[in-house]
């Protein structure tokens, strides 16, 4: 529970303090101490001695009748000097230690401490083995637990705990670090910290952090107020504290479900951070045993680059050839990984892996086109025919007489009619490829062709995929006021945009928008420069002549290329736009002249183009296994501190939401083990369900839905450190060192732990009193009696001596 600053560290007060009592002698009238001893004891030793000094009797008998007579006078002027018994009642303060444990993200990182450095020694000393490489986190817990609590308690201190991050809260022993807070505000925890000890007899104050402060007051500034308050500040570093030396691997592309037979390329950045930097590296691209995620005899390299780190960092795509899936998993999994540098400080995020689910499923097409065109009779009648192994075709010539057999894949059937309702569509097909039709003119009754382009709408609303190709006669103007115009990526001025000129005799070579980080639908080779060469170069693909012009793609919308030239008020006029709508995925083709792609290169790029096409429409349905089923979460990356939100969707076998009332699914992180998660049904909305978790370490991700050990749905998304705490990994043992040397505190690391215990000798309580009683002593007869006592006995010597 958090607390007020002001009240996080102390919130248990009464708790703190005890009370005690004490006896003392006091000498209300006495005079000043050098009186007693340089005039009044002289004076009472002379009487004494005179008394018997010139008496004829031996030494010892009148040394000892000297000091009786010297005691009874003494005796006598302690009396006069009113001696009484102060009784007084105390509050005691214990001696508190006040102990800041940093709890925010960086503290989750691992540290590769080297074999020779002190600091290991440290780590056995706290009981990590070997080579082991520990959270953070978890040594500032091994000292707490094994070095700080103990001592202290035997030292008598009371020991206060708390975390900070951008807060400080209260912290209980029992109680596990998270390691989630987004910022370290060391200053701030300081400054709560004193303010809330004051009455308090807080002694020291001791900080466990890997000190990199990233927000919040000023550290030294903190340190000066505590230095003002008289309280010493502790700190001890938490981390290798070499200089750094890191070369960071970051994913930032991967697809997250593919086909059988499909390539798979990943996208990373490497950066090289301190003394890294300008080190050679090798990037390696490793398939791992899907089903057993401890099993690391069956690692095989796919694939390898070689660099040269820069603190900048450098995009490197790595490529994944075909290959089986799973049998049990239905998944590919990959790790992508930096080997270590020599001598290098931090080693946790030099790999990522991650999993791929390969559909077994076929991508079924329809493709409806009004005239057998080139582009008609490469792509159907060559190419979709012969991709049995991956793509279920079905084709529908608008403009073919009655009674011709339509085109199929081997294995299919002949279409008789089209489909023209929602579920026809979403039973037989994934993609429908719409090429130069009008699509009112399919059918005899007009209102049938509506109905058809209405079901159109639905089927991408609810997942499946659409590309429309453009032709010289009605795509995409045909479309135009029609149900599908809100589907279209692409926008169309009906009056400008139709007249725009172009020389058919003169070809052009289209631009890439990203030629750096291109789509996966225009990625023809693995290298950025090689791609783009193939595009826009003389020597690469066959130059375009004739091109549908249109006005912009919509917002949302992707443009993957563009008319070299030919611009209008919104640029260059796009050429290939990829959009969504809403759950479903569009492509807008603007040539209609990809077949002559095969001129030069044979199919090769003819048919990488068209399957990355149907295969990226199709995922918005072959993420799952059985189309009924979607799950999905709001975002497809969360900060360590944030709760990730998981949305699914689940319809019958009448594509009907499901009347259940929880939805069981499962969750598994970077290590792989499989977790379960209940979603509950959303209020009034049958067959959705929303739910949420919260996890541990940063990493990828992925949550599916599993029915009878198949997964029939699955989502993917990454957990990362928040900003602040991944921008400056490495420890910053100076900032600890300067709040120590400015509260006149100890500043240790891992490698001198005693040195932090040293502070603490015990003994530092604190007395108030609370009331007081004073008892005389001098008028009561025990004092009498003493004093008669010591005159008796001197009596009795002098009877004995004969003196008197």
């Amino acid at each position: 529970m958090a607390l007020h600053p002001h009240d996080a560290l102390f919130a248990l007060q009464g708790a703190l303090t005890e009370e005690g009592s004490s006896a003392a002698l006091r000498l209300l009238d006495a005079p000043a101490p050098w009186v007693a001893v340089l005039v009044i004891a002289p004076i009472l030793a002379l009487i004494a001695w005179a008394g018997y000094a010139r008496r004829d009797i031996a030494r010892p008998a009148g040394i000892a009748l000297a000091s009786l007579r010297f005691g009874a006078l003494a005796l006598l002027c302690v009396a006069l000097a009113r001696p009484v018994l102060v009784e007084r009642r105390e509050e005691v303060f214990p001696a508190e230690v006040a102990i800041l444990v940093d709890d925010s993200a960086s503290m989750r990182r691992e540290d590769a401490y080297a074999a020779a450095d002190p600091a290991r020694l440290g780590l056995r000393r706290l009981g990590f083995e070997g080579d082991a490489a520990p959270s953070r986190s978890d040594v500032a817990a091994r000292v707490l637990e094994r070095e700080l609590l103990p001592r202290l308690a035997e030292r008598g201190y009371q020991v206060r705990l708390a975390r900070f991050d951008e807060a400080t809260n209260a912290l209980s022993v029992d109680e596990r670090l998270e390691g989630r807070g987004q910022g370290t505000h060391i200053g701030d925890a300081l400054l709560s910290t004193v303010q809330s000890a004051r009455g308090r007899n807080l002694t020291e104050l001791v900080i466990l952090s890997d000190g990199r402060n990233n927000g919040g007051a000023a550290p030294l500034e903190a340190a000066r107020v505590a230095a003002s308050a008289g309280l010493p500040v502790h700190t001890l570093v938490v981390g290798d504290t070499r200089p750094e030396r890191n070369a960071i691997l970051e994913l930032v592309e991967s697809p997250d479900s593919a086909l059988e037979g499909d390539e798979l390329s990943f996208g990373v950045r490497v950066t090289g951070r301190g003394s890294a930097a300008g080190e050679p590296v090798e990037v390696l691209l490793e398939e791992l045993e899907a089903s057993n995620f401890s099993d690391e005899s069956d690692v095989r390299v796919l694939d390898q680059r070689e660099l040269t780190l820069d603190a900048a960092g450098r995009k490197v795509l790595l490529v994944a050839p075909p290959g089986p899936a799973d049998p049990t998993t239905g998944e590919r999994r990959f790790r992508l990984r930096l080997p270590p540098l020599q001598d290098e400080t931090l080693q946790d995020d030099n790999s990522v892996e991650v999993a791929v689910r390969v559909s077994p499923e076929k991508v079924r097409v329809l493709y409806v086109e009004g005239y057998p065109r080139w582009e008609y009779r490469k792509l159907a009648l060559d190419f979709l025919k012969r991709a049995e192994s991956d793509i279920d075709f079905q084709g529908w010539l608008a403009s073919a007489t009655p009674g011709f057999p339509q085109e199929h894949s081997p294995g299919l059937f002949s279409l008789e009619r089209l489909p023209i309702t929602r579920d026809e569509l979403l039973d037989g097909y994934d993609v429908v490829i719409l090429g130069d039709v009008n699509p009112r003119r399919l059918f005899p009754d007009p209102a049938v062709g509506d109905q058809f382009l209405g079901a159109l709408r639905e089927f991408v609303e609810a997942g499946g995929g659409l590309l429309l190709q453009a032709g010289e006669f009605d795509n995409p103007r045909a479309f135009l006021g029609t149900p599908l115009e809100d589907v279209l990526p692409v926008s169309i001025d009906s009056t400008g945009d139709i007249t725009t000129p172009w020389d058919g005799r003169r070809s052009f070579r289209p631009l890439l928008e990203q030629p750096q980080d291109p789509h996966e639908i225009v990625r023809m080779l693995p290298d950025p420069e090689q791609n783009r060469a193939l595009w826009e170069d003389a020597g690469g693909l066959e130059g375009v002549y004739w091109f549908s012009p249109v006005t912009r793609a919509k917002p949302g919308s992707q443009v993957l290329l563009r008319h070299p030239t030919d611009e209008n008020r919104f640029g260059r006029r796009p050429l290939l736009v990829a959009g969504y709508y809403p759950s479903g995925r569009t492509l807008f083709v603007g040539i209609d002249s990809t077949w002559r792609w095969q001129f030069r290169y044979g199919p090769r790029y003819f048919e990488r183009f068209w399957k990355s096409a149907l295969r990226w429409l199709a995922l918005g349905r072959l993420r799952s296994g059985d189309r009924r089923y979607r799950i999905e979460t709001a975002r497809a990356s969360y900060d360590l501190s944030e709760r990730i939100v998981v949305e699914a969707r689940v319809l019958d076998e009448d594509y009907r939401p499901s009347e259940a009332t929880d939805l069981e699914v499962r969750w598994a992180g970077p290590d792989g083990r499989p977790e379960g998660l209940t979603l509950p049904v959303v209020d009034g909305r049958e067959g959705e369900y929303r739910g949420g978790l919260q996890v541990e370490r940063p990493g990828n991700y992925r949550i599916w839905i599993e029915v009878d050990g198949r997964r029939l749905s699955s989502a993917d998304f990454e957990v990362l450190l928040p900003s602040r705490e991944s921008a400056e990994p490495a420890p910053d043992p100076q900032t600890l060192a300067a709040i120590s040397a400015a509260t006149r505190g100890v500043s240790a690391s891992l490698a001198d732990l005693d040195l932090l215990l040293s502070p603490f000798p015990g003994g530092e309580e604190r007395r108030e009193p609370i009331s007081s009683r004073l008892v005389d002593v001098w008028d009561r007869w025990a004092t009498l009696l003493v004093v008669l006592g010591l005159l008796a006995a001197e009596w009795l010597i002098r009877k004995r001596l004969e003196l008197v």
